[in-house]
């Protein structure tokens, strides 16, 4: 089911910033020496290994030995941050440009689990608190996929009015909140289309996360737009070579619209993080329509280190072109709703359908997150993980360098998480269907941001409770 670099053998993600210029590739620093420490070698090895494989490998130092730079720091994590703010500035972060990489822990991780990036903990419920007329109250803000939440019946828009007993859903109790979603078991009670409703209680488990948030076929005015909410891209296989149910419903999900003879698309990317390049890849093969099918869809930039894996017999970083799987579906516009959540592979979707068709982003606020650059897991002694920021997507225009997002062309649109996925009088939505009607963007962000058009109780969202977890784009 997956392909492994010969040299790393690992996993392969993406994300990033800003303007590079191709690099040159300086001499390999040595190895680290074999009479050191553990703590000293794995010191050593994150040097080694980032000056090897980072995108801005160029801007690191080189050092002899590579001691007499690590052992500065007093830890690897250290070490890390150090080489991280060796790497150009970008002014959008008042800092390094190389904000993305990082060390996992890797010493307690089943060879099965280590597999497994589709796997989360928890109970899959992500909370905010939402002033409506005034009074601050306490909403799911989504639910995620094959969790215990999601198992139980909750769903985006559920205002919570009871953890464990307590009826205290204030921000002054936010503490007590955050723990109980952390404890191993939870009793929740919400009110939902007016009723109260008792959630039957949960167990704090691992769950296979299925990222098909809802589809629907919309229909407004007689007009007929496809409708899909993912919250993340996750593998289209499991272990054993069988379909996973993200992919049967995404297949699904566009047979639908090819039956309803749809031409135009939301596509919900509101708390889409990320995922695997490959289920995106996969994804906007479905949306393409002809004039882009067998063109490019994406290169790879990488430092001199990596550019053997670009070309030859099996190479890891060849270009990749589109490949329509929709044989009646010809879709003319698309609208991505996006927040600053939006990142990775989702961005990626998105960046590679603009050379070739009509796209449009409804904001949040200005833009998506950004991360067009990607990351190998270097497992060094069975004890951490190395990612290192290591290459850059490249679009069929040559766009690549939306360090600070991708900006949307209607923006400031708040989203109302007091209404569930797939409704169409929720604020985002709505913008989108505005612009598809009418084509006007203008008129699109002033309906959607209108108190006296659409959720007129609805102010703002606050602080949310707990965030979604960060993905990257995954190489597999």
């Amino acid at each position: 089911m997956k392909r492994l670099l010969p040299l790393f053998a690992l996993l392969i993600l993406f994300s990033c910033k800003k303007d590079i210029t191709k690099i040159t590739s300086p001499p390999k620093p040595e190895p680290p020496v074999a009479s050191r420490t553990d703590d000293q070698k794995l010191k050593d090895s994150v040097y080694y290994y980032y000056k090897e494989q980072s995108y801005w490998t160029e801007s690191i130092g080189t050092y002899d030995p590579i001691f007499s730079f690590t052992d500065k720091y007093n830890s690897y994590d250290n070490v890390l941050t150090a080489l991280m703010q060796q790497t150009p500035v970008h002014a959008g972060y008042n800092g390094p440009i190389d904000r993305f990489s990082r060390i996992e822990d890797i010493s307690s991780e089943s060879s099965s689990r280590a597999k497994r990036a589709d796997l989360a903990d928890g109970y899959g419920i992500y909370l905010t608190f939402v002033r409506v007329n005034g009074t601050v109250y306490l909403y799911a803000y989504f639910i995620e996929g094959g969790s215990p939440a999601e198992s139980k019946g909750m769903r985006r828009g559920d205002r919570i009015i009871e953890v464990n007993g307590n009826t205290d859903m204030s921000e002054n109790n936010t503490d007590f909140i955050q723990a109980a979603l952390d404890g191993s078991k939870l009793k929740l009670k919400v009110l939902r289309d007016a009723k109260e409703v008792t959630v039957p209680e949960m167990t704090y488990t691992s769950y296979d996360i299925n990222p098909v948030t809802k589809d629907s076929v919309l229909t407004v005015n007689g007009k007929k737009y496809g409708y899909l909410a993912l919250s993340s891209f996750e593998e289209m296989t499991d272990d054993g070579g069988n379909s996973t149910a993200m992919l049967n419903d995404i297949d699904q999900a566009f047979s639908n619209f090819e039956n309803n003879n749809v031409s135009e698309l939301i596509l919900d990317f509101r708390v889409n993080t990320g995922g695997y390049v490959s289920t995106a890849i996969y994804l906007a093969d479905k949306i393409i329509n002809s004039s882009g099918n067998n063109k490019l869809m994406l290169s790879y930039d990488m430092n001199k280190n990596m550019q053997k894996y670009k070309t030859g017999r099996g190479a890891q970083f060849a270009d990749v072109m589109f490949s329509k799987r929709t044989q009646n579906l010809e879709v003319k516009k698309v609208v991505f709703l996006v927040t600053d959540y939006t990142a990775s592979a989702a961005e990626i979707v998105i960046s590679v359908l603009k050379p070739y068709m009509d796209v449009k982003l409804v904001a949040e606020k200005s833009a998506t997150y950004g991360k067009p650059v990607g990351f190998f897991r270097q497992d060094i002694m069975d004890k951490i993980g190395l990612w290192a920021a290591s290459f850059k997507i490249i679009n069929a225009s040559g766009y690549s360098d939306y360090w600070d997002g991708i900006p949307a062309d209607i923006r400031n649109v708040t989203d109302n998480v007091t209404l569930d996925f797939g409704n169409t009088k929720e604020n985002m939505i709505a913008a989108a269907l505005n612009y598809l009607s009418t084509g006007s963007l203008t008129a699109s962000a002033r309906v959607a941001r209108s108190s006296t058009n659409l959720n007129s109780s609805f102010n703002t969202p606050l602080k949310r409770i707990n965030n979604l977890r960060e993905r990257d784009l995954i190489k597999n």
